[in-house]
């Protein structure tokens, strides 16, 4: 009798509905910091900067462009142990992308970097006061 009240408690308990939970949806992190996608202060250009997805080039916005007189940007890194760089001059008013790549372009072919180590980004803008702002950004390739 009591195996019997047994096997009915267990065939009712593992048929009786119960409330299951569903686990949380994991989030995948990036490598890429906060300081480093964007940059926004009271002086100087304003700059949102963050790697191309496939992660071979930098992509820059400028905006913010009262009160400044200038503006330039420099990226710096080593490839294979091998100092490389790109710059260029801040147009006032554009807020296209600025496409910086890892690598070099010529007649429509490009090579891109391998290795990439230490990566800066330094954009410097000089106001109508004649006071320059520098902005530093370290970019984790």
């Amino acid at each position: 009798m009591k195996r019997n009240c047994l096997v009915i408690f267990l065939i009712l308990f593992l048929l009786s509905p119960s409330q299951v939970q569903a686990a949380k949806k994991r989030v995948v992190k990036t490598a890429i910091r906060p300081a480093t996608t964007t940059a926004s202060a009271s002086r100087g250009v304003k700059a949102w900067v963050r790697l191309r997805p496939d992660r071979l080039a930098l992509l820059i916005n400028f905006s913010g462009f009262g009160g400044i007189k200038s503006g330039s940007y420099e990226l710096t890194y080593s490839a294979n142990g091998i100092g490389q760089g790109a710059g260029g001059t801040v147009l006032l008013g554009d807020t296209s992308t600025k496409t910086l790549l890892f690598g070099t372009c010529s007649k429509g072919v490009c090579t891109y970097h391998k290795n990439i180590t230490g990566a800066r980004l330094r954009i410097t803008s000089t106001l109508t006061s004649g006071q320059k702002v520098i902005k530093s950004f370290r970019i984790n390739v």
